[in-house]
């Protein structure tokens, strides 16, 4: 298999650090005391629906109660609220998109972030800069996709936090998000991806963690993990 960028980055520094998490959503325990990491690399959270994996990404985000441990770039993030650890450098394209639907292409990047990295995002996504000007709502779900994900990336997102970003697309949209996420990584950017999608996964991750009913059940290498059985992901 094909050696990542960045996969021996989470050896030098971890930019996120979650120890003994605990979360819970409407009284329930949904995450039950796990631990993970993200050096200078891209991470994946596989697991099936229920897993958990959407909770994981609002626990780092601080959108749920917790206890245990959340470190960020060294330092605890634990009871900083959801816009401070933004403001740190977490940047996410959550399940679902959330655009500005009546807004265009641009402004909805303009909204996130600086003017200096449109460039950026529509070297990514040239389709994006052609139609910069066009209403959202318009737009197909893969087009809105590539807007999610740009609008991620013009915050300079010191960790990009992705939830589900193949979700409901068609194949060929899938290889087009793919490629262009391994670009971001490739660009130092350090990625924890949470996908269903595994073979998608694999080829942006270097290291995965397996998310059931809040636990993680396996971890290590996507050359360790690889020959599981995909049904394993898709209880």
């Amino acid at each position: 298999m094909e050696k990542k960028a960045g996969s021996n980055g989470g050896e030098s520094l971890n930019i996120l650090e979650v120890k003994n998490l605990k979360a819970y959503y409407n009284g329930s325990e949904v995450l039950k005391g796990i631990s993970l990491r993200v050096g200078k690399e891209a991470v994946a959270i596989l697991g099936p629906n229920g897993a958990g994996k959407t909770t994981l990404i609002k626990a780092i985000c601080g959108l749920v109660r917790t206890k245990g441990e959340i470190r960020f770039l060294g330092k605890s993030i634990q009871n900083l609220k959801t816009h401070e650890r933004i403001r740190l450098g977490i940047s996410v394209c959550p399940e679902g998109r959330r655009l500005f639907p009546d807004l265009s292409v641009e402004d909805n990047l303009l909204l996130a972030g600086d003017e200096d990295m449109l460039k950026t995002a529509y070297e990514l996504f040239p389709k994006l800069k052609e139609r910069r000007n066009q209403p959202v709502k318009t737009m197909s779900g893969g087009e809105q996709q590539m807007v999610a994900i740009a609008r991620a990336l013009v915050q300079r997102p010191k960790l990009l936090i992705l939830d589900e970003p193949s979700i409901g697309l068609a194949p060929i949209v899938v290889k087009t998000i793919g490629e262009a996420i391994a670009k971001i990584r490739d660009m130092g950017i350090p990625v924890l991806i949470v996908e269903q999608n595994v073979h998608l996964a694999f080829r942006i991750a270097s290291r995965a963690y397996v998310l059931v009913k809040g636990e993680i059940v396996k971890e290590g290498s996507v050359e360790k993990l690889h020959n599981l059985e995909e049904h394993y992901f898709e209880l």
